[in-house]
């Protein structure tokens, strides 16, 4: 059996290992139970820091981020938006029930992307539990963005302001924006 020339796949074990330390219900009930939003936070950042630090690990390195990483450092240009997509897609696919992370964005100035209602496991499980009123100030909303503003900031891209621009409960959707200043 002929060996491929170059893995362009993330080896599941990544995104197993991360589910398992990370899944989105486990801290949907940790918050049931507390009422304490900040526990969003902290899963958030956490979430992201494990991601980026198995993430950078060569056993799980595929071809494309191998490109991404040359191209970065030839030209200085592509880590914008690219390298932070990668961990933000590698967290959503592990800890989500998506297969895709549905990218509308993904240029040198601009990045968005959405988590559809249905997908995300935190969402789900909080909607189970709580009324209406409760789930539209969307409480986990704090865990997604610092798990977002995490990936910026532990790669050094201090010139991308970060934003929410739709939430589930009012647009059927979590949308999320990053912008090169």
């Amino acid at each position: 059996m002929m060996q491929p020339k170059y893995d362009y796949n993330i080896p599941e074990k990544l995104f197993k290992t991360i589910e398992e330390e990370f899944a989105g219900a486990k801290v949907a009930e940790q918050y049931l139970e507390s009422k304490n939003a900040s526990v969003f936070e902290e899963w958030g950042k956490r979430l992201m820091e494990r991601t980026y630090e198995l993430g950078i690990k060569p056993e799980y390195n595929d071809h494309m981020y191998e490109m991404v990483k040359l191209v970065a450092e030839k030209t200085g240009e592509v880590r914008f938006p690219h390298e932070a997509q990668r961990f933000i897609e590698i967290a959503c696919l592990s800890v989500h029930l998506m297969s895709v992370v549905l990218i509308q964005t993904a240029y040198n100035k601009e990045f968005s992307f959405s988590i559809e209602e249905g997908t995300c496991s935190v969402h789900n499980k909080l909607k189970e539990t709580l009324s209406e009123e409760e789930l539209k100030s969307l409480p986990c909303k704090s865990g997604c963005v610092t798990a977002w503003k995490t990936i910026f900031n532990i790669l050094k891209m201090d010139d991308v302001e970060f934003s929410q621009t739709q939430e589930m409960p009012n647009d059927g959707m979590c949308t999320f924006l990053a912008q090169r200043k």
